[in-house]
């Protein structure tokens, strides 16, 4: 599936975002803050999926 530049972009932005998230709850592996950094990154990952996919239906170069 051929994507456009705005696709690449919104998934490099939320792939970034859920690294962060991921690397900081490996930092600091027993702390609360990480078991809500994990579930955030895992949210984050699904908000993705959600964007991508309402890009795909909308986007003319995507779709």
């Amino acid at each position: 599936m051929k994507t456009c530049h705005r696709f690449a972009r919104i998934r490099a932005d939320y792939e970034r975002e859920a690294a962060y998230l991921r690397n900081y709850a490996a930092r600091n592996e027993n702390s609360p803050r990480a078991k809500t950094s994990t579930k955030r990154a895992y949210l984050t990952r699904r908000r993705m999926a959600r964007a991508l996919s309402s890009h795909v239906t909308h986007c003319l170069e995507c779709g």
